[in-house]
């Protein structure tokens, strides 16, 4: 009898461990990272910060991002799915059927930038930003008499823009040369689409105003820039668009928030300014997010902190260390040196009608759309098209990839 009692209390024994281990294996999770600055360790402070509170241990795996896409397919594919991981709208797409569903973890209504699953669920979290906008040489402008709104000033439409930026063509010559530079991704484009007042998809990836008359309207403005010596077209045939601007020699760079950080060392003043709109103001987004993944054997534990993230002050402390403009709508991030500047993004980004916002989403989703859109924004600033040809070809080619 005795035999047999000891028996039992060894098996609730071993079932006991088992329980315990399993309990301490989910509470060393992993996240998977890249850094492309300080990201890091600002993140690591917010991961220390948790483990105090809470007790769990996240252990940040930095990957170079060259490497990423393919560590996190294999950990997937290999049945080790890491808990969380720092993912771009891409690994969102290509990842979704693997990605955990945030319905109901925290309150998507207070984020912009947002990524759906099939179900219409939200599958991450916002965590940064970057969108479209357009800086100025003030210095030039002054010079030349050019007006230009800021902060709060009435909007500046696109025919009020030419007008204006035609006054620098009279230092041609000397000490300008050309008003203004685009980058030469075609997306410091697609603004331009919605600030004619047009959508790309109407039905995604079968419906398209790729060839409205808005559309047309905003890609023959730029060809016009182009082919009329508004805009230096050299960045085409390789120069940088950044380089260019620092040269003090251009009036105007359309681009996006990531160079205000490179453009504090600048030995003339610039400032951001609104950018200009026919129908109504609009920008980009990109940024990236953090998700959560399937059969990590602690998807619990994961959304756990992912609705600690999301609460105002612990997602301040990420967009105001780093700092990246922040995707949580309201929020009061000190961006310091950058405050002026990003509040002209900001204020871009809460003009942007939501629509637009998950359109450009919708078509980040195409597999290779960067190149092929690229392309044919080259092929119209080149005259080897007309922009209504070049728009239909892109549109064929879109509908066709996703086919």
């Amino acid at each position: 009898m005795k035999r047999i009692f000891s028996l039992v209390v060894a098996v609730l024994l071993v079932f006991s461990l088992g329980a315990c281990n399993k309990e301490q294996e989910v509470k060393e999770l992993q996240m998977l990272w890249w850094s492309d600055g300080t990201e890091g360790a600002v993140m690591q402070t917010l991961l220390t910060q948790y483990e105090t509170a809470t007790g769990i241990k996240i252990e940040l795996v930095e990957i170079p991002y060259a490497d990423y896409e393919a560590r996190l397919a294999t950990m997937i594919s290999g049945g080790e799915s890491p808990t969380l991981a720092r993912v771009t709208e891409g690994h969102l797409n290509n990842f979704k059927n693997q990605i955990v569903s945030l319905k109901g973890v925290y309150d998507s209504s207070g984020f912009t930038n947002l990524f759906y699953n099939e179900a219409n669920e939200v599958i991450s979290l916002p965590m940064d930003i970057t969108a479209n906008g357009l800086f100025v040489n003030t210095e030039l402008l002054a010079k030349y008499d050019v007006n230009y709104p800021k902060l709060g000033d009435p909007v500046w439409t696109w025919d009020e823009f030419e007008v204006e930026m035609n006054k620098l063509r009279a230092g041609v010559g000397s000490d300008v040369n050309f008003p203004g530079v685009f980058d030469p991704q075609a997306h410091r484009f697609f603004p331009m689409i919605y600030q004619h007042g047009t959508k790309i998809w109407n039905t995604p990836y079968s419906a398209s105003n790729l060839t409205s008359a808005p559309a047309v309207k905003a890609l023959t403005r730029l060809v016009n820039f182009y082919q009329g010596d508004l805009i230096d077209d050299a960045v085409f045939a390789g120069s940088n668009a950044a380089a260019l601007f620092r040269t003090g020699a251009y009036g105007f760079h359309m681009s996006g928030n990531w160079n205000v950080s490179s453009y504090q060392d600048l030995d003339f003043d610039w400032e951001v300014v609104p950018m200009p709109k026919d129908a109504n103001r609009a920008t980009i987004l990109g940024g990236k997010s953090m998700a959560a993944f399937k059969n990590s054997k602690a998807e619990k534990e994961a959304t756990d902190f992912i609705a600690w993230l999301a609460k105002g002050e612990n997602h301040d402390k990420f967009t105001g260390g780093v700092p990246y403009l922040t995707p949580r709508l309201g929020a009061n991030v000190d961006y310091g040196a950058f405050a002026d500047n990003y509040a002209v993004f900001l204020d871009e980004i809460a003009a942007t009608d939501a629509s637009y916002v998950q359109d450009w989403l919708t078509q980040v989703m195409i597999p290779g759309m960067y190149p092929m859109i690229n392309e044919a924004i080259r092929k119209a600033a080149a005259a080897e098209a007309t922009p209504l040809e070049v728009l239909t070809e892109l549109e064929t080619l879109l509908k066709d990839t996703m086919k």
